[in-house]
């Protein structure tokens, strides 16, 4: 018996000859024949052989409703008995023929592989008592199938376990490109250990000459600091990603490192100036966003919400005790924690709010850009450049923008139960060199 390998055969004519015997098998046929073959085939309907025949004027659909009807019927096999449930113990000898003929017509017309086609026309010209029944019945001639131009051009079983493989690696990558980094997930178990131990501090286990406690505090905000300035541009990159930026994934952006949003002068240096003179929560990650590669208007702007949106929903978090715990006891029996807490708090609000500003350069600009016409973003370019020393003049020179934007503070912070007393003992503490 000559053996073929998959390789001698199109994709789509592998296809036909596993369904062939997974019919067989399932009919409980003595042997695969060469009428389990025709029905495999003709199951295949976007390949070669079903399109020629579609071509030649004929209903495949049809057809394949009248093979399964007559296979549910059990008039076109002999059966085994019920008690044997595996494979076909053989190849029809008539099979092997037809497999035969099939790599014959494609190695004559000088491929390397047989199509449906080819399955096809060896199957007529080669046919079995059932096969011949119904080919009479529907008047198909193998020299017309043959000579039919090709309407589906099929690959080999080589080429598509190439794209299999391409595309189970381009799913790997995908997988990978959202896997969370080490380094984020030691940052959170970092803030959860010292988190601890702020709580287990009492007024009963507190070391009034320590300085230990207030250092703690300060690792422990400065961290939760840098979580939720990964979140926030993770919030940005992950939006890019579903819009339509494939350079997110590629850039590291969807893994949640820190290092792959910092820039020394935004993520470093002014956010810090900002706390310690004023209190406020810069974020100062750097993501790269191909805004072209966005599918829409609106897609865009979500973009640019996604970070405040993080920022917001880490802030909800930490917010729920005081949310859902009335009894004030709790909270000052663990002051350093709760203060720390209240803290971090305070710094994702002024966050927020900082960067809903609609001032090119920030978000709540970028939330509103894809909306503007060109001729608002020209007139607006010089503040993309001096835009953010503008913004330092506004908090320390006009009062009455300063006075708004902490009055918002003040209010979203009431808002989640937040005391104002505690912001301020946490940040007292934070500043624990003074």
């Amino acid at each position: 018996m000559q053996v073929f390998a998959p390789e001698h055969f199109s994709a789509q004519a592998v296809i036909a000859v596993q369904q062939a015997a997974a019919i067989a098998k399932q009919a409980r046929a003595l042997s695969f024949s060469a009428i389990h073959l025709l029905y495999g085939v003709l199951l295949q309907q976007d390949a070669d052989a079903a399109g020629v025949l579609r071509g030649l004027g004929y209903n495949t659909e049809a057809m394949v409703r009248e093979l399964k009807t007559q296979f549910s019927d059990r008039q076109m096999v002999h059966w085994r008995t019920g008690a044997d449930d595996r494979a076909p113990d053989r190849i029809d000898p008539n099979l092997q023929q037809v497999l035969v003929g099939a790599v014959q017509e494609a190695q004559a017309v000088g491929l390397a592989f047989a199509s449906t086609r080819d399955l096809l026309v060896s199957t007529l010209l080669h046919p079995s008592p059932e096969v011949a029944e119904w080919q009479q019945t529907w008047r198909i001639d193998a020299d017309a199938v043959r000579q039919a131009p090709v309407s589906v051009y099929e690959i080999s079983a080589t080429v598509a376990a190439e794209q299999r493989r391409a595309a189970a690696e381009q799913a790997r990558a995908k997988r990978k490109a959202w896997a969370i980094s080490p380094i984020f997930l030691g940052l959170v178990a970092a803030m959860v250990g010292l988190g601890y131990y702020l709580y287990q501090l009492t007024e009963s286990t507190l070391d009034q000459s320590s300085a230990l406690p207030q250092i703690i505090l300060f690792v422990f905000v400065t961290i939760g600091w840098i979580v939720s300035l990964a979140l926030h541009e993770f919030g940005h990159a992950a939006m890019a990603y579903i819009g339509g930026d494939d350079s997110a994934a590629e850039r590291g952006y969807l893994t949640l490192n820190p290092l792959k949003y910092t820039h020394p002068l935004l993520s470093i240096i002014m956010p810090v100036i900002f706390l310690l003179l004023g209190g406020i929560g810069l974020p100062g990650g750097a993501v790269y966003v191909n805004m072209d590669a966005i599918r829409s208007r609106w897609m865009q702007s979500v973009v640019s919400a996604a970070g405040p949106g993080a920022n917001a929903l880490f802030a909800a978090l930490l917010a729920l005790p005081f949310l859902l715990i009335q009894d004030v006891n709790f909270f000052i029996e663990h002051i350093f924690f709760w203060a720390a807490i209240s803290l971090l708090i305070f710094l994702q609000v002024t966050a927020i709010l900082f960067n809903l500003i609609p001032m090119p350069g920030l978000d709540g600009f970028g939330i509103l850009a894809p909306w503007l016409p060109y001729s608002v973003h020209r007139l607006l370019a010089p503040l993309y450049s001096f835009g953010f020393l503008l913004l330092i003049f506004l908090f320390w020179y006009v009062d009455a923008f300063s006075n708004l934007f902490w009055t918002l503070v003040w209010l979203l912070l009431l808002s989640l139960n937040v005391w104002p007393q505690l912001v301020e003992i946490g940040f007292s503490l934070y500043r624990f060199w003074g």
